[in-house]
């Protein structure tokens, strides 16, 4: 991706302000799931390539994700990703008290994908609403692997990394909601982000 795409301070600033807006909408979806506070950090804006997202989420042996694609005047994907330990946590709280381990195993995949569909819905409505845009938005698909595994981009391609980290606070289980955008996408994006930004000022 080159310098000239960057985002300025102010762009950056607004975009954080736009995902602090969707992630509180999805971090309230997930609190009403799990029954506990959702702890969420400032949303993190990064530009990197597969290998420098790979070291970032590494440390975790199996990340359970379920993403979306997003399409509209640009094309994004959209992640829930929690460490596969976690996921099963978090479906644990969402089925309630009661089940035993091998339950919890059999629905994992169901449940896990629900959770993902109903927080990325909500942070992709907030967006579409800051940004007055229809998003088409894919089917909830589910993976467990690797992060080279569940987050496929080209290996010499940049990307636009945001990374929020949601904490459950009786659990202690963290995860992370995340947006890829990739070079052309990113361009529109960026156009987007302007407009927005201009109407205000004007």
């Amino acid at each position: 991706m080159s310098k000239t795409n960057l985002l300025t301070e102010l762009e950056q600033d607004y975009l954080v302000e736009l995902f602090n807006l969707g992630i509180g909408k999805a971090a309230d979806s997930l609190s009403q799931i799990v029954n506990q506070e959702i702890i969420l950090s400032v949303p993190a804006v990064e530009y990197i390539t597969i290998a420098d997202l790979n070291k970032k989420m590494g440390e975790h042996k199996d990340i359970c994700s379920v993403s979306q694609s997003v399409q509209g005047q640009f094309s994004a994907n959209s992640m829930l990703l929690f460490p596969e330990e976690s996921s099963l946590e978090v479906v644990k709280k969402m089925l309630g008290e009661g089940y035993s381990n091998e339950t919890i195993a059999e629905l994992h995949q169901e449940g896990f994908t629900e959770i993902g569909n109903i927080v990325l819905n909500a942070c992709i409505g907030s967006l579409g609403e800051s940004f007055q845009e229809e998003f088409k938005v894919g089917l909830p698909y589910y993976q467990i692997g690797s992060t080279s595994t569940v987050i496929q981009i080209p290996d010499d391609d940049n990307i636009l990394f945001i990374r929020i980290n949601l904490m459950l606070s009786e659990s202690k289980v963290e995860g992370y909601l995340v947006f890829l955008l990739e070079r052309l996408s990113f361009t529109q994006f960026k156009s987007m982000l302007n407009k927005m930004i201009n109407g205000l000022l004007s």
